[in-house]
């Protein structure tokens, strides 16, 4: 409530110093003002409850584009802090234990697709079973200089 109670005021203080828009924007011919044009937005994900958190330390958003090969996989492995993960090419296939929301086993996410997943501390396999690379972007929400996941030991 404190995070969300500071968001809120600093909101405000940010627009109590700006000016009043013009009433009208101007077009560069003169004539109507410019409307949009050629912008498409999506959105992405809407979390599950894997962000549900209270932070009373500094966050840290850290990414990596992951691309995965035919055929290939990325090993057993956890998140050590909330993740989020959005396709952009190919089909990744993730096989996960059941973790907090008791959602387990082999699950399909195709590009434009996004996800929380899975919940911190939960095992999990992404691999590619497809005949094209999956390329993906992985980010994760930790405090600075915390490590964010864990390969399993190899037998």
């Amino acid at each position: 409530m404190r995070m969300k109670a500071a968001v809120v005021i600093a909101a405000l203080v940010l627009l109590a110093g700006v000016p009043p828009a013009p009433a009208r924007a101007q077009s560069p011919a003169g004539g109507a003002p410019a409307g949009p044009k050629g912008v498409t937005a999506r959105g992405l994900v809407s979390s599950t409850g894997g962000f549900n958190v209270r932070a009373e330390v500094p966050i840290q958003l850290t990414g990596q584009v992951v691309e995965i090969a035919p055929g290939g996989q990325t090993g057993r492995e956890r998140y050590l802090v909330p993740a989020f993960v959005y396709v952009l090419d190919g089909t990744l296939t993730t096989d996960s234990e059941a973790g907090g929301t008791g959602v387990g086993g082999i699950q399909y996410y195709a590009a434009g697709q996004a996800a929380v997943l899975p919940p911190p501390g939960t095992w999990h396999n992404f691999y590619n079973s497809g005949q094209a690379p999956v390329k993906y972007l992985l980010l994760f929400i930790g405090t600075p200089g915390a490590a964010t996941q864990q390969k399993a030991p190899t037998e």
